[in-house]
């Protein structure tokens, strides 16, 4: 009998330490997601780049972008994009509000055009430097590096914007851009 009660209070002891370690694990991924969420917070400008292989090789498309994070809570909130020409930037561009998560060390953008969700994954997230990859559901690759700036004009873009719940969030198209979406 002694023998079995140690057996079993072993099998106990096993099973409370895995549940206690796969616990730690999702609570260290939570507080870094916290982190990750607080660092994204403000506008980030930069280049996007494009690329997919099609029959003829590699091809592709770069685009000067700035996106802007807010924090609503611990984990997301709520942003907005522009991508632009440079040259041109209030008559070529695409505007676009979105919402934003961090899960599990991924950023998933749900952007208001309904496009596909976007996930931004093996990034680089420091106070001022923001590098990484994006998955939107198509077969092009995408791959960003942005500085963080802290002195970005959004006025213009964000005139008239009010903020309640349930607001899909505003679109905006000009130029060469109006054409592409």
């Amino acid at each position: 009998m002694k023998k079995i009660n140690t057996y079993l209070t072993i099998a106990i002891l096993a099973l409370m330490a895995t549940t206690v370690f796969s616990s730690c694990d999702r609570l260290w991924d939570d507080i870094e997601d916290q982190e990750e969420a607080y660092t994204l917070e403000g506008t980030w400008t930069g280049y996007i780049d494009t690329y997919l292989n099609d029959r003829f090789g590699l091809s592709g498309d770069s685009y000067r972008t700035s996106m802007y994070f807010e924090r609503e809570n611990s984990y997301g909130g709520w942003g907005y994009e522009v991508d632009y020409n440079m040259y041109s930037r209030y008559s070529d561009y695409y505007y676009c509000e979105f919402r934003w998560e961090v899960v599990a060390g991924t950023i998933r953008i749900n952007y208001a055009d309904s496009w596909n969700t976007v996930y931004i994954y093996d990034y680089t997230l420091t106070s001022n430097h923001f590098f990484g990859y994006m998955d939107d559901g198509t077969t092009r690759g995408i791959v960003f590096d942005m500085a963080y700036d802290g002195r970005f004009d959004w006025s213009y873009w964000t005139r008239g914007i009010t903020r309640a719940s349930g607001d899909d969030g505003k679109v905006q198209a000009s130029g060469e851009f109006a054409k592409q979406k």
